[in-house]
């Protein structure tokens, strides 16, 4: 099954020229001419994705969904089953495309608990890392797989079991762990159908910028290369004025869209010119800016950058993340817009080398 509107988003080799000069002129700090670029647009959701929920949420949002994305993690025994079957069926139903947020660790009695990368390279995990590929094969459409996402927060620490241990080792063995998993995936004939995503979060903690002594934790260091990789993504949130130090532990502020991810989008396109980037989780507080400007500043570079797909975290959770919290109707019109754009966004081909 083709989607009907991922089916406009197809040619991405024939536009790699085009692609590579806008690049050449963003790491010169020149503005290409892109503003009505099409972006691709969806929501990451907390829970099960169901018909139901998704027409649900396309009706209240007035918005056509193109990209949904769901969160699903490892089994505590790798003999059990986990793959989302369902999910990604009713987000193909829904005409929209799957982005698998896949976290290395299990959840047992309210806690997380990570997995090493031992556990996943020597093998342990091989039959459910065949199983849910061949799962990936069967489904028979793109699913874009964000595998061990945010490598670049202690909050994970993929890789390591504790975050006592999260240091200079941990890209090394990130990458070795990445590397393995997409292996298990081509070795199964998936390359076709997973697309996997080199996803740092905006901003690494600990801060090589503010702690000398976390020099090795840029999201370069974790990149596990070209072969392995299909596409870049970025996650950043604009947290508004809702920390505090005395509750939280820190002074967040309003923050614009640009300023949240340009280092990082800067990063990621000289990493790798090639690959198209994403924003795969973003969301703005009401507290302390003006969400409606922020929304329509956010869709602006989207289409600037040429972005291949925005997502927002439409949660509850934290805070009210919800796109629709706190604006008016009026204030998604630069997302419609973004999404309707005279260009054609960027999508990548099967890296299957």
């Amino acid at each position: 099954m083709i989607y009907r509107r991922l089916i406009q988003w197809t040619g991405g080799l024939l536009l790699l020229g085009a692609h590579v000069l806008v690049t050449s002129l963003a790491s010169a700090g020149s503005a290409a001419p892109t503003a009505d670029a099409k972006v691709p647009f969806g929501v990451a959701l907390d829970g099960k994705a169901t018909r139901e929920r998704l027409a649900t949420i396309e009706r209240e949002l007035d918005l056509e969904l193109d990209l949904v994305a769901i969160f699903t993690q490892f089994p505590e025994d790798p003999r059990h089953d986990n793959f989302p079957a369902e999910q990604l069926v009713a987000i193909r139903d829904t005409d929209a495309r799957p982005v698998l947020t896949w976290e290395p660790m299990h959840v047992q009695d309210g806690e997380e608990h990570i997995l090493p990368a031992s556990a996943i390279t020597d093998g342990t995990y091989d039959p459910y890392l065949r199983r849910f590929a061949r799962g990936v094969k069967a489904f028979g459409d793109p699913v874009l797989i964000r595998f061990a996402h945010e490598m670049n927060l202690i909050r994970y620490h993929w890789g390591e079991a504790t975050p006592e241990t999260y240091g200079p080792e941990t890209p090394e063995r990130y990458r070795e762990m990445f590397r393995y998993v997409v292996r298990i995936f081509r070795e199964e004939g998936a390359a076709e159908h997973a697309r996997f995503a080199f996803n740092p979060n905006a901003e690494s903690v600990p801060s090589p910028e503010h702690d000398s002594d976390a020099a090795w934790n840029r999201p370069e260091a974790y990149y596990p290369g070209n072969d392995k990789v299909d596409v870049l993504a970025m996650d950043g949130y604009n947290w508004g004025t809702t920390q505090t130090p005395a509750e939280h532990g820190w002074q967040s502020q309003h923050q614009s869209f640009r300023t949240i991810f340009e280092p990082l989008y800067r990063t990621l396109r000289e990493l790798a010119p090639e690959k198209p980037i994403y924003v795969l989780e973003t969301a703005s507080a009401v507290e302390g800016g003006d969400k409606a400007r922020w929304i329509e500043q956010a869709a602006a570079t989207a289409m600037e950058w040429q972005l291949a797909g925005v997502v927002w975290f439409h949660n509850d959770k934290e805070l009210d993340w919800r796109l629709d919290a706190g604006v008016e109707d009026t204030a998604l019109d630069p997302l419609r817009r973004m999404q309707g754009g005279s260009g054609d966004a960027r999508e990548e081909s099967p890296n299957d080398e």
